[in-house]
C-alpha cells in the first residue's frame, strides 16, 4: 500500500504538528515514511503546506507527492485547498476542508472580498473524488475554549470519515508523543473529530 497526503493551511494552524502525528503513527505501524516540511518557510499567517508518503519502501521512493496523486487533501483553510488541486485527480482524490476562513493580511487591508464557500467548492469540484467541509476550529472554541485543538479535530475527523488507513491506537500515541502540552485537550479533540467523521458518514 502506498498512500499520498497533503496538509495545507497558513502558519500557525498546526499543519505541520499534524504532519508529523500521522508520519510517526505510520512510522510505528512500520511504515517507510517520507515527506517534505518547510521548516521556517512560514511565518504566521503565510500560506504552508507538508507532504506526508507512506507504504512500503518500494513504492515511497520520493519525499514529494507527485502531480494528481494525493489520495487525501487536507486543508486547515480553504483557499489553501484550491492551490492544493495540483497534487488531485477525481478518480482519485478526496479533499477535506476546515470552512474557517483566513483573510490575507493584504486582501484585509484593501478590502478584497473573500471568495465564498460555494465558489470554492466549485473549483475543486473538478479535481476531488469527494469534498467535506466541516469547521473544526468553530467545534474547538466551543469544547475547548481555543480553536488551536481544532488541527487534533480535524485529524480526528478524517480517521473517522475512513480517510487515514492507520489504527487509532498509533495516532493516539503518535499524539501523545508529538503534543504532549496540553495531552488531555489533544486526546479528546483528536476523539471528538473522530465522533463526527462517524456520524457524517451515517448521513
Amino acid at each position: 500500500m502506498k498512500f499520498d497526503i497533503i496538509l495545507t493551511g497558513v502558519g500557525g494552524e498546526g499543519v505541520l504538528t499534524s504532519g508529523v502525528v500521522i508520519a510517526r503513527a505510520a512510522a510505528l505501524e512500520r511504515y517507510y515514511v517520507r515527506g517534505v516540511q518547510p521548516h521556517g518557510l512560514a511565518q504566521r499567517g503565510g500560506a504552508i503546506s507538508t507532504c506526508i508518503r507512506f507504504g512500503s519502501k518500494e513504492e515511497v521512493s520520493s519525499p514529494e507527492t507527485m502531480q494528481a496523486n494525493a489520495d487525501i487533501v487536507i486543508a486547515f483553510e480553504p483557499l489553501e485547498a484550491v492551490r492544493a488541486i495540483y497534487y488531485a485527480r477525481k478518480q482519485k482524490t478526496y479533499f477535506v476542508i476546515n470552512k474557517h476562513p483566513y483573510v490575507p493580511i493584504y486582501a484585509d487591508l484593501l478590502n478584497l472580498p473573500y471568495p465564498k464557500m460555494n465558489k470554492i467548492i466549485k473549483r475543486i469540484k473538478p479535481f476531488a473524488k469527494k469534498i467535506h467541509v466541516f469547521n473544526a476550529y468553530d467545534l474547538a472554541k466551543k469544547k475547548f475554549g481555543k480553536i488551536i485543538f481544532g488541527n487534533m479535530i480535524l485529524i480526528g475527523y478524517c480517521f473517522g470519515l475512513g480517510l487515514i488507513p492507520l489504527k487509532k491506537r498509533s495516532l493516539l500515541e503518535s499524539i501523545k508523543i508529538t503534543a504532549p502540552r496540553e495531552l488531555e485537550e489533544n486526546l479528546k479533540s483528536f476523539d471528538l473529530g473522530l465522533e463526527v467523521g462517524k456520524k457524517s458518514i451515517k448521513m
